[in-house]
């Protein structure tokens, strides 16, 4: 669990996270939660998450999210235009991989802000109001991985500033990996993160 969380930090690290801000994360997939938790563990703030799956938008108010936008059943940017009277996100980091949450991102983001595209798309290529980008004059940044971060996610949870257990929504015995695989792959909406117990 230290590595996706290594992954979180690095996206925080890239935003230039720090107090004072007001940011979003899009998705709350297990890569969106822990970015989530690192943006608090840096001290952001306030820390919102979208998703269309509501299991997951509970576990991101129960891991410490501000607050959470459910994109299936509310207007996404119409939601942020109200937390923010207006101005927009402070820092932005796009999770889903999906071209649409990606094009809220620039929409979402304030003037002069960064937003940090951490999700894979399935085709690799999106289509982006980069007009828009370049009126707002923001910095788009990316990752990869993460690079010498797992001894500050270490001690982050060392720490207790992340609750990285809280994530884990289901567990499996070394003796039941296929059906771990099999559990996850087809039940998207009720799994958050699905670890296999190695040790007893």
């Amino acid at each position: 669990m230290i590595e996706p969380l290594a992954v979180g930090f690095h996206a925080a690290i890239q935003g230039e996270a720090h107090l004072g801000q007001t940011a979003v994360v899009m998705g709350a997939g297990c890569i969106g939660l822990v970015s989530m938790m690192a943006l608090k563990a840096r001290g952001v703030s306030e820390v919102y998450v979208v998703d269309i799956m509501e299991k997951r938008l509970e576990k991101a108010l129960e891991l410490g999210a501000t607050g959470v936008i459910n994109g299936a059943k509310e207007d996404v940017l119409e939601r942020v235009k109200d937390l923010t009277d207006g101005t927009g996100m402070d820092l932005v980091i796009e999770t889903a991989g999906t071209e649409i949450t990606t094009r809220q991102a620039i929409h979402m983001a304030k003037k002069g802000s960064n937003i940090v595209l951490v999700g894979y798309s399935k085709s690799g290529e999106m289509t982006l109001p980069m007009s828009l980008a370049l009126d707002k004059e923001v910095t788009i940044k990316t990752v990869f991985r993460y690079r010498h971060i797992y001894p500050m996610a270490i001690d982050a949870v060392a720490a207790g500033k992340v609750n990285l257990k809280g994530s884990v929504t289901d567990v499996f015995g070394l003796d039941e990996a296929q059906k771990a695989m099999d559990y996850s792959v087809n039940n998207k909406a009720d799994i958050v993160k699905a670890v296999i117990r190695i040790a007893k």
